[in-house]
């Protein structure tokens, strides 16, 4: 095992912020709606994700946390269901890339993929299924399948942004 560690300079950390703010903003906003029929992206999940990826667990604790209360703060009715997940996403995607995989664009790929899909699945079986929705099963094959695909396509271009803020703002040591 390589126990080497980046340090990154702190401007990047202040630029995470505010990207994943301006990514939250733009979600919301009706004009810009991303929406492709009843499929509806959660944004903040795949930047969870890659920021888990490049820059480990406690970063990916950290994101997962002020990105799920960002979520929480706008969604009726999760009472911290976004808060909790997205933070055990970043930790264990940060675990994951740490000891099992290379940052490299088929892993996140398919962690993204895989991600997607659990946190959707998670999102009908807490907040529809538990809750005794007759039409639960409608609800997972019309509107959180579909959204799992697109939230998942987003992981890409999140992802070559991440890598080219590490590159840039690497410490040289």
């Amino acid at each position: 095992m390589i126990n080497y560690v980046e340090k990154y300079h702190h401007h990047m950390y202040y630029s995470l912020v505010l990207w994943c703010f301006g990514v939250f903003i733009l979600q919301r906003i009706e004009p810009f709606s991303l929406k492709i029929g009843t499929a509806f992206p959660e944004l903040l999940l795949p930047a969870v994700i890659v920021i888990a990826c490049f820059l480990r667990e406690w970063t990916g604790f950290l994101a997962g946390l002020l990105c799920g209360i960002a979520l929480d703060t706008v969604t009726n009715g999760t009472q911290c269901f976004n808060t909790i997940t997205l933070m055990l996403f970043g930790v264990s995607i940060g675990l994951i890339f740490r000891f099992l995989l290379n940052r490299n664009i088929k892993a996140m790929i398919i962690v993204s993929i895989l991600g997607c899909f659990l946190f959707f699945l998670l999102k009908w079986f807490f907040l529809d299924l538990l809750n005794g929705d007759s039409s639960a099963t409608m609800l997972l094959f019309k509107y959180h399948i579909p959204s799992a695909i697109y939230t998942s396509l987003f992981a890409i271009p999140f992802f070559y942004y991440v890598r080219w803020l590490c590159k840039r703002h690497l410490i040289e040591q």
